[in-house]
């Protein structure tokens, strides 16, 4: 018994080193013509004539995740006078990437705000794309077309949800394993064991 307690504090205490994640934040000006992560709604060059123009970049980022496992993304410019955000993932890292994820509930059930997003994602390659709402990526708006990156976003920005121009995202990705095998091994040793004495004694 003692020994099987042990192991389980073995075992926690290993799940606890697993549970560090890699961080990264995406922040910047959709009005900001230096910003080189922003693209217009047809990817091409971001427009900066007025305001309507100005609300229809969006900011690409590309996002490696390292495990599998939850992936947090925390809005957090809105709150400081920013932008309403529209918030957009995509699974590749080119313009053939399709829809892994987005705001969509929050941005038009929720009303304006930042968001909190936890989605499970397998290790790979994904791009964040950020901008105001409702300019949402083509496609999204047309999932049943074979849709990616490339078609572009609807430009239906609006300077009312530009703010300050101010967007900041936060990233939390899993930098280690979520369940370590060892340990899985060392907790199932003990259970079948117990299991193969109650067997024994049920037989007896």
């Amino acid at each position: 018994m003692l020994k099987r307690v042990l192991i389980m504090f073995v075992c926690f205490g290993f799940m606890a080193g697993a549970a560090q994640a890699g961080t990264a934040t995406f922040s910047g000006y959709f009005n900001d013509q230096a910003n080189t992560a922003l693209k217009g709604a047809d990817l091409g060059a971001a427009l900066f004539g007025d305001d309507w123009e100005i609300a229809n970049n969006v900011a690409l980022y590309p996002l490696s995740v390292p495990f599998a496992g939850a992936v947090t993304f925390d809005s957090n410019g809105f709150a400081i006078g920013g932008a309403d955000p529209y918030f957009t993932l995509f699974a590749g890292n080119d313009t053939a990437a399709t829809v892994a994820g987005s705001n969509y509930d929050q941005a038009f059930f929720g009303g304006g705000s930042d968001f909190l997003l936890n989605i499970n994602l397998s290790a790979g390659d994904y791009q964040v794309a950020m901008g105001v709402f409702a300019n949402q990526s083509l496609a999204e708006n047309n999932p049943d077309l074979d849709p990616t990156l490339g078609d572009g976003f609807t430009f239906l920005g609006g300077p009312g949800f530009l703010g300050n121009y101010y967007y900041e995202l936060g990233v939390t990705t899993p930098d280690t394993p979520q369940v370590p095998e060892p340990c899985a091994l060392l907790l199932l040793g003990p259970g079948l064991v117990g299991l193969v004495g109650i067997r024994r004694k049920v037989r007896t």
